[in-house]
C-alpha cells in the first residue's frame, strides 16, 4: 500500500518548503480548473494517470524523491505511488485527492483582542476563501461566510463551549457555494443575508441585518455591529467586532478591492464602493484590523499565517486615495477581467433561486476566486 499524506499535512509541508514536487495525475482540464497550491510555490507537473502508467519507468525516473501524487479522489494517485514504490521511487499519495483538498479549512486566531472576544480566521487554500468564527468562550458565537463543510466551525465552537446563535453571509457570493442557510437551519440559529443581493426576496428563513444592528455574544462588553458597505454587491455588509476587527467581506482586501461588476451594475456599484470606502471605512480608527473574505496571492499572507491588514495600510493603496469619484470608477471598471460564466449560477444558488443536483454543485464549488478588482498599490 502506498504511503499517504493528509490535506492538512500537505498544506503545512508546502508552506514549510518540505514538498519536493507535486505530480498531479488528473486530466489536463481538471488540473487547469483547480491546482493544489498553498502559500509558497511548489514544483508541479501534470501528467495524466494513463500516460504515467504507459511510461512508468520514465515517469518514475523524472519524479523527485519525496514527491506527492495527486488525483481527484486519491485512487489513481495511490496506484501511481504503489507502482513507483515497486521501482524504488518513494512518493506519497494525497488522501481523498483534490476532493478532500477542496474542503480543507485551516484555522488561525486573530490574537490580542480586547476583553473576552475571540476571532478565528478559517482559510480554504483550494479557493483562497476566508471565513470566520467570532465568539466568547463559554457563551455565544457567530459563523461568518461559511463554506459547505461546517464541521471545522462546529468543532471550534464545541472546543470552546460556544453556542452558535447566528450565521452570516456578508453578501451573496459569486465564487463559491455558501453553507450558511443549511447550517443555520440545522443549528436553529438565525441566518443573515442581505436581501438586496437576492433581488429583494430570500426564499429561506432570513433575518436581514440593518446598519448598526448588534449581535449578542452573551457578554455585555462584547458586540458585533453590522455596517452596510455596498459596492461589491448592492447589499454587502461588514461586521465590526468590539471596535477592533472589521470582517469586511469582499469590499477591500489586503491588496485591492472587490470587483463591482458581478451583478451587472459595474459603474453604479463602483460609485457605491467609492462612497463606502471614503464615508464608512476611512473614518474608522487607523489600527482597526481588516479581515477580508479572500486573498489572491501568497504575498497577502502575513508571517503569523493570517490574511489581514489595517485601515491605515488599506489606504496606502493609491486607488483608495483617489478623491475623484469619476477617476476611481473609470480605473476600476477598465481594469476588470471577464468573470467566469458560472458565477451567475453560483449567485443564483446562494440566493436560493435555483437548486442544481449535488454533483453539479460540487463542480461549481471548485477553482480559485476571481473577486478582486484593480490593486494599484503605491
Amino acid at each position: 500500500m502506498a504511503d499517504t499524506i493528509t490535506p492538512l499535512e500537505l498544506y503545512r509541508e508546502i508552506n514549510e518548503g518540505r514538498v519536493s514536487e507535486i505530480l498531479d495525475v488528473r486530466n489536463k482540464d481538471e488540473f487547469d480548473a483547480a491546482k493544489v497550491e498553498a502559500n509558497r510555490p511548489v514544483p508541479t507537473r501534470n501528467i495524466p494517470v494513463y500516460t504515467v502508467m504507459e511510461e512508468l519507468e520514465d515517469q518514475a525516473a523524472a519524479t523527485k524523491d519525496g514527491a506527492v501524487t495527486i488525483c481527484g479522489q486519491g485512487n489513481g494517485s495511490a496506484l501511481v505511488s504503489e507502482e513507483f514504490a515497486e521501482l524504488g521511487k518513494e512518493t506519497r499519495s494525497l488522501e481523498g485527492g483534490t476532493d478532500a483538498w477542496n474542503r480543507l479549512l485551516v484555522p488561525f486566531e486573530i490574537a490580542g483582542l480586547p476583553g473576552e472576544v475571540r476571532v478565528w480566521q478559517f482559510q480554504r487554500p483550494a479557493k483562497a476563501c476566508l471565513s470566520y468564527v467570532v465568539g466568547v468562550p463559554g457563551q455565544n458565537c457567530v459563523i461568518v461566510d461559511p463554506t459547505r463543510d461546517p464541521q471545522p466551525y462546529l468543532e471550534m465552537a464545541k472546543e470552546h463551549e460556544m453556542t452558535v446563535t447566528h450565521v452570516v453571509d456578508t453578501h451573496v457570493h459569486a465564487d463559491h457555494i455558501s453553507g450558511g442557510p443549511q447550517l443555520a437551519q440545522e443549528l436553529g440559529a438565525e441566518y443573515h443575508l442581505p436581501p438586496e443581493d437576492a433581488g429583494g426576496v430570500v426564499p429561506f428563513p432570513n433575518v436581514p441585518l440593518k446598519d448598526g444592528d448588534v449581535l449578542d455574544l452573551g457578554s455585555a462588553e462584547v458586540r458585533v455591529m453590522s455596517m452596510h458597505l455596498p459596492g461589491h454587491t448592492p447589499g454587502t455588509i461588514a461586521l465590526l467586532v468590539s471596535d477592533k476587527v472589521l470582517l469586511v467581506g469582499d469590499t477591500v482586501f489586503v491588496r485591492g478591492l472587490g470587483r463591482p461588476d458581478l451583478t451587472g451594475q459595474a459603474e453604479e456599484l463602483a460609485q457605491d464602493l467609492f462612497r463606502s470606502v471614503h464615508d464608512r471605512l476611512e473614518p474608522l480608527d487607523k489600527d482597526t484590523i481588516v479581515a477580508p473574505a479572500h486573498w489572491s496571492s501568497p504575498e497577502e499572507v502575513g508571517p503569523d499565517g493570517l490574511v489581514v491588514t489595517t485601515i491605515e495600510d488599506v489606504f496606502k493603496a493609491t486607488l483608495l486615495n483617489e478623491k475623484a469619484m469619476d477617476k476611481f470608477v473609470a480605473e476600476i471598471v477598465s481594469s476588470l477581467p471577464n468573470a467566469p460564466d458560472f458565477y451567475d449560477t453560483i449567485r443564483q444558488v446562494n440566493a436560493g433561486q435555483v437548486t442544481p443536483p449535488e454533483d453539479e454543485i460540487d463542480v461549481l464549488d471548485v477553482g480559485k476566486n476571481q473577486c478582486v478588482a484593480s490593486t494599484s498599490l503605491a
